[in-house]
């Protein structure tokens, strides 16, 4: 069973309500990471182009959900960076005043932030058919949060008279697709501070790809559960023996020579994991463990890097996500990223447009990986 795409559509003259995510960071009334809305450009210039007219709607931050405007959670820096992009107007109302203009929209307009509307979050369907009734056709094509289901997501397509999928939305789930049917040597590179947060995606990773290689906060919990001193280093307790039984399986590989310190601030030393004091902390993976790694990551066809391995945002310990970024910039295999903190460090290391395919979301990503449902997506396939 699949779902609608975007270019199968008859849009000409038709009305297009248009989910994007373009939940970007604003500092001081600015859109200071372009990303996604970048990304979102080709869908809307197929939809304007197509003689349509277009009212486009995403959420942004986290909200109080009650029906009232709150202007640090607006949408309109991320607009007016859109107005710049697109090099036209495009007017910001609220669903009311949307609702009143049905059948005399301009080309294009902006619904204010979603999660303003109480019943978002909890997909109500009431919520979603006011959100269905302001077009002809939906376009989902925020695939960061199709694993949520919320009424301007999932409910939307459910009470929408025709629902298909947007270009980037398509294009994420291809991509991804394509790691998942991934063969022989594929492998995965996992990072970040918390293992109970990925436990779920190392075990399915596990037993698609041939390697799974564990660094920062999620290798140091592996080092603690086999028994070695690591100091102050970032760790969860809690999942000791979960981390014990992961650092058993001979698919994975956790760095047996790190970086450590005793403070963020002053440069670290290399040592074995046997060899780490009581005041010091894991800061990065070293020279030695990315060389023993090297020929794994050279060889692979399949590459997925979610995580930074290190404290990469300090530039004493970015060293080895910097090496790791190039390794599999310059690999042969076909290479996928995703996730907040890697786009990061991708870009710090200067090789984002090395790899194939840069996924905009995190929590989505990582459940399809996973292999579990995203609502949104069931919603289209069903529609």
């Amino acid at each position: 069973m699949t779902y609608k795409r975007l270019k199968e559509m008859d849009l000409s003259g038709k009305s297009v309500l248009l989910r994007l995510d373009l939940n970007a960071p604003i500092q001081d009334g600015i859109v200071t990471n372009k990303e996604r809305l970048l990304r979102s450009l080709p869908t809307l210039d197929y939809i304007l182009e197509s003689g349509a007219s277009l009212i486009i709607m995403s959420h942004l931050g986290r909200p109080e959900e009650d029906n009232q405007f709150q202007k640090e959670f607006s949408l309109k820096p991320v607009v007016k960076e859109l107005e710049n992009l697109l090099s036209c107007s495009i007017p910001l109302y609220s669903l009311d005043e949307i609702e009143a203009k049905k059948n005399k929209i301009q080309t294009i307009i902006a619904l204010e932030n979603t999660r303003f509307y109480i019943g978002e979050k909890t997909n109500n369907s009431d919520l979603s058919r006011r959100f269905s009734n302001l077009a002809d056709i939906f376009v989902m094509d925020a695939f960061a949060t199709s694993h949520r289901a919320h009424a301007s997501t999932t409910g939307v397509i459910t009470f929408s008279q025709d629902a298909c999928a947007g270009l980037l939305l398509d294009e994420e789930l291809n991509a991804l697709t394509k790691v998942k049917q991934n063969g022989n040597n594929s492998i995965a590179i996992l990072g970040g501070s918390k293992i109970s947060t990925k436990l779920g995606l190392i075990d399915s990773l596990s037993e698609s790809m041939d390697k799974v290689i564990l660094g920062g906060g999620i290798a140091n919990t592996c080092i603690a559960a086999q028994g070695f001193n690591i100091g102050k280093s970032l760790i969860e307790e809690s999942m000791l023996k979960e981390a014990e039984q992961l650092s058993k399986n001979p698919k994975i590989i956790i760095p047996q020579t790190v970086i450590v310190s005793s403070s963020p601030d002053i440069p670290g030393r290399e040592t074995s994991i046997d060899k780490i004091s009581d005041e010091e902390s894991i800061f990065d993976i070293s020279p030695e463990a990315l060389l023993q790694i090297a020929d794994i990551i050279t060889q692979a066809k399949t590459i997925l890097w979610n995580g930074p391995i290190g404290f990469f945002e300090k530039d004493n310990f970015d060293k080895g996500t910097m090496k790791l970024a190039d390794m599999i910039a310059v690999s042969s295999g076909y290479t996928v990223a995703g996730g907040g903190d890697t786009i990061s460090a991708a870009n710090k290391a200067g090789v984002l447009d090395k790899i194939d395919y840069v996924s905009t979301a995190g929590g989505a990503f990582l459940e399809f990986i996973e292999g579990r449902t995203l609502p949104a997506i069931k919603a289209l396939k069903e529609k």
